[in-house]
């Protein structure tokens, strides 16, 4: 577990928790790739951002009307959470937080 609520920390049911000092976000997540080093065992994008199920690929023309108009158009490769049913794509969103992750992790390796 990460916190940054010290009183979740202290029932010793709770074995594996790390205290997060960082307030931002950003900051937050440089933080746990410096102190717990995920890089190496991280699967970005593979759990549903609503409900935390897996996501499973699907088939473009599987998506039907679950996307937004136009991204049928722009856009190849699709997954889907089979417990909520959302669609995702690669698009801007994706394309951040793919350059937010690839740029802490590459931090985190600088300073070792």
């Amino acid at each position: 577990m990460l916190t940054r609520d010290r009183e979740l920390l202290k029932p010793r049911t709770i074995t594996h928790n790390r205290y997060v000092r960082a307030l931002r976000p950003r900051e937050q997540l440089r933080e746990v790739f410096e102190r717990l080093d995920p890089a190496g065992s991280a699967r970005p994008f593979r759990l549903c951002l609503m409900c935390n199920a897996p996501l499973r690929r699907i088939a473009k023309d599987k998506v039907g009307d679950r996307a937004p108009d136009g991204v049928l158009q722009r856009h190849k490769l699709f997954v889907t959470c089979d417990v909520c049913q959302r669609v995702f794509w690669e698009g801007t969103h994706w394309q951040k937080m793919r350059a937010l992750m690839d740029s802490v992790a590459a931090s985190s390796n600088a300073t070792e």
